[in-house]
C-alpha cells in the first residue's frame, strides 16, 4: 500500500512538472505573439507614417487631457487656425494621474477649453477601439499629445496607436530641472521616452534644452528644435489678476502664491512637501489677517492624496481645504490658468518643479521649500536656484520674507532675468514652431518627388 501511495505521489508530482512546462510554453508563445502582433503594429505604423504628405492642407489633432498645461500649446493652436495651410481639430480626452479611479475628468478638460474659447471636439466615451477608431477617422497628418506619458492617457492614444501620424510634442513642461529617475530602461526620461523617440519634431525651450537632448536621447537629440515655448510667452505678457477679492481691496495687501507639488511620497522625486507644511501654513494664515494667500495645487496632487504611497492622507488634506477655505484672506486656485495670478502675486512659496522655473519670468521673490531628499538638480536647475531662496519650513520662509530690501529684490529679479536669457528663446515661439512644421512638412513633399 505504500508502495502503491508513492508510485502515485510520483506521478502527481510528474503531471504537475508537465503541466507547469505545458503553462510556461503558453505564457512563452503568447508573449511571443504579443511582440510579433506588436512588431507588424510598429512595422505599418512606419510605412504609413513614412508616407508623403501631399494634401494642400495638413491636418493637425492635438489631444488635451492636462488642460492645467494649456497655455503649452494655446498660442500654437491659435496660430496654426489662422494658418491656410494648415487643418486643426482640438479634441479632449480622459486622463489619469495617480491615485485617480480610472481615467477620468474629461468633463474638466473640456470646461477648460470652453471658457478659453476654444472649438473642440469631446472624445469622452467608448472603449479603446473606438476610441482609436475616431482618431484614425479624423485623418490626422500629424498629432500632438501633451505630454510623454502613455499612462495618463488611454491606451488608445499610446505612442505606440498614435504611431501611424507624425507625431509632435511642446513639453508641458517650460525646461527639465531635475535628473530624473531612470524609469523602464529609460535613463532621461524628459528627453528620451518612446514618446520623444518616435517624435516626427519636438518643440523645445532653447538651445540647452536641445543639446541636453543631444547628450541624453537615443537619437542624438535630432527630432528637437529650439524654439521657445509658448507657456514663456504667456509668462512674459500675460494680464495680472488676483482672484481673492476682499472688502476695501484698494487697501495694499502683500500678496503670497503658495503651489504645492504632488510628490507627497518617498522614492520618486520627493519635492512635494504638503504633508509637512498644511498645519503652518494655515496657522500663517490665521495670524496674518492683512496679508493675502492664494494655494494653487498641483492638479496631480488631490487624486495623489489618495494613492497608498502618499504621506498625506486625503482625510487631513480634505479637512485642510475645509479649514483654509472658511479664512477671508485665503482661496484656492486650481482651474489651471495660473498664469494671471503669478503676475499679480508678489512673492512665491513652492515645493517645486514647474514654478522654480515659471515664476522666475515675474522677477518677483520665490521662495523654495525644499525637501533634503529630493532628486538631483541638473544643470539648468542648479542655473536656477541663483535667482531662488531655499528654505527648510514656513518659519524660515516668513523670515525671508520680513527681511525682503528693496535691494534684495533688485538682484533677485536681475539674477532671474538671467536665468531666462540663458535657458530660453526670446519669443513668440507660436511662429517659429508653425515655420518649423511648415519647412517640414515642405521637405516631406519635397522628398515624395524624388
Amino acid at each position: 500500500m505504500l508502495h502503491r501511495l508513492r508510485e502515485v505521489a510520483r506521478d502527481v508530482a510528474e503531471t504537475r512538472s508537465v503541466s507547469h512546462e505545458v503553462r510556461d510554453t503558453q505564457h512563452h508563445l503568447a508573449h511571443q505573439r504579443h511582440l510579433e502582433t506588436m512588431a507588424v503594429l510598429d512595422a505599418v505604423n512606419y510605412s504609413v507614417r513614412h508616407q508623403p504628405l501631399t494634401g494642400s492642407r495638413t491636418t493637425v489633432l492635438f489631444l488635451v487631457h492636462h488642460i492645467e498645461a494649456w497655455d503649452s500649446l494655446d498660442s500654437l493652436v491659435r496660430e496654426l487656425m489662422q494658418a491656410p495651410d494648415f487643418e486643426v481639430v482640438v479634441a479632449s480626452i480622459p486622463r489619469h494621474f495617480r491615485g485617480a479611479d480610472g481615467f477620468v475628468d474629461e468633463d474638466l478638460v473640456h470646461e477648460g477649453l470652453v471658457r478659453r474659447g476654444v472649438p473642440h471636439l469631446r472624445l469622452a466615451h467608448g472603449d479603446d477601439a473606438d476610441r482609436l477608431a475616431v482618431v484614425r477617422a479624423l485623418g490626422p497628418d500629424v498629432i500632438f499629445r501633451q505630454s510623454q506619458w502613455d499612462a495618463d492617457v488611454p491606451a488608445a492614444y499610446s505612442t505606440r496607436n498614435l504611431a501611424f501620424a507624425r507625431l509632435c510634442l511642446v513639453p508641458y513642461e517650460t525646461i527639465g530641472l531635475i535628473e530624473n529617475v531612470p524609469l523602464h530602461g529609460v535613463d532621461d526620461t524628459a528627453v528620451d521616452e518612446r514618446y520623444h523617440r518616435t517624435a516626427w519634431r519636438v518643440f523645445c525651450a532653447g538651445p540647452h534644452a536641445r543639446d541636453v537632448a543631444a547628450r541624453h536621447g537615443s537619437l542624438g537629440g535630432q527630432q528637437f528644435v529650439a524654439t521657445g515655448h509658448p507657456k514663456a510667452d504667456r509668462l512674459r505678457t500675460v494680464t495680472p489678476a488676483w482672484p481673492l477679492l476682499r472688502p476695501g481691496g484698494d487697501v495694499p495687501r502683500l500678496k503670497i502664491a503658495w503651489s504645492a507639488h504632488h510628490t507627497v511620497s518617498e522614492g520618486w522625486t520627493n519635492f512635494g512637501m504638503a504633508h509637512l507644511v498644511i498645519d503652518d501654513m494655515l496657522a500663517w494664515a490665521r495670524s496674518a489677517p492683512d496679508v493675502d494667500f492664494v494655494f494653487m495645487p498641483h492638479p496631480a496632487l488631490p487624486p495623489f492624496v489618495r494613492d497608498e504611497a502618499s504621506l498625506l492622507s486625503p482625510e487631513r488634506y480634505d479637512a485642510f481645504l475645509s479649514d483654509w477655505s472658511e479664512l477671508p484672506n485665503t482661496t484656492i486656485h486650481d482651474d489651471g490658468d495660473y498664469a494671471p495670478v503669478l503676475a499679480a502675486s508678489d512673492v512665491m512659496l513652492t515645493d517645486g518643479l514647474s514654478m522654480l522655473v515659471e515664476y522666475q519670468f515675474t522677477g518677483k521673490p520665490l521662495i523654495f521649500l525644499e525637501r533634503p531628499d529630493h532628486r538631483p538638480f541638473n544643470e539648468a536647475g542648479r542655473l536656477l536656484l541663483s535667482g531662488v531662496q531655499a528654505v527648510p519650513d514656513v518659519d524660515a520662509a516668513r523670515s525671508v520674507i520680513s527681511s525682503l530690501t528693496d535691494e534684495r529684490r533688485a538682484d533677485v529679479a536681475r539674477r532671474q532675468r538671467e536665468n531666462i536669457e540663458a535657458l530660453f528663446e526670446e519669443g513668440p515661439a507660436a511662429p517659429r514652431i508653425v515655420a518649423e512644421l511648415r519647412a517640414a512638412v515642405a521637405l516631406d513633399h519635397v522628398d515624395s518627388t524624388r
